[in-house]
């Protein structure tokens, strides 16, 4: 543990995310396997956040490296929060055998990007997941838009997308396909990007998808 104890709440929730942004670089390196960083239990389930924040904090908590522990009531957990707390492959993101912690890599009029890199590996390029978070209060969704490349996913054989809550597989993009997600007011759209072998590399790709909320 290296900061406040968590409340109930957004803004002490905003609040654990800023630290971990703004001190990356000195608590990244602490992380690792058998030794992790932690920024206190879930409270998805609880009744300080909406389901749209509550999906960001299980989203960065999975970029994030971070010990899962929920602290909700499974007597009487709602739905759509149990069903948070049990996505597989977020939880599979955040236990991740690489075991190295993600970081902001932007950040800017209230929208950042996260970016943890995972398995699988191909020659010297990583996987990714990327986390699009919208801290904005202005009652409407953001677009944000940008390239493969522009993330930091540079392998010419391409990456396999997916968005792990919506399940919506992307097929495999290339470094220079421009990607557009529309991200809800507190919310998140969380993304894995799988490195793919040479033998995809040929694959015809699409120059931009979208992806927008139900």
């Amino acid at each position: 543990r290296n900061y406040d104890d968590i409340q109930d709440s957004w803004a002490s929730l905003e609040s654990i995310i800023d630290y971990y942004g703004n001190n990356q670089d000195a608590i990244i390196p602490n992380a690792g396997p058998g030794h992790w960083n932690d920024p206190d239990m879930l409270i998805i389930g609880n009744f300080g956040l909406s389901y749209e924040q509550s999906k960001t904090q299980m989203a960065l908590w999975a970029i994030m490296a971070a010990p899962l522990m929920m602290s909700v009531d499974l007597r009487t957990i709602r739905p759509e929060f149990k069903a948070i707390l049990q996505n597989r492959k977020i939880i599979a993101v955040d236990q991740d055998p690489l075991g190295i912690q993600g970081r902001r890599i932007y950040k800017h009029k209230g929208i950042e990007i996260w970016s943890r890199p995972i398995t699988p590996i191909y020659q010297t390029y990583y996987s990714y997941a990327i986390a699009f978070v919208n801290r904005r209060t202005d009652g409407t969704p953001s677009d944000v838009a940008v390239t493969l490349r522009e993330l930091g996913l540079i392998s010419p054989t391409g990456y396999r997308v997916e968005d792990l809550y919506e399940e919506v597989d992307y097929g495999v993009l290339s470094p220079q396909t421009k990607i557009k997600v529309k991200v809800n007011p507190s919310g998140v759209v969380i993304l894995r990007a799988d490195v793919q072998p040479e033998r995809y590399s040929k694959r015809p790709y699409n120059p931009i998808f979208y992806r927008y909320p139900n």
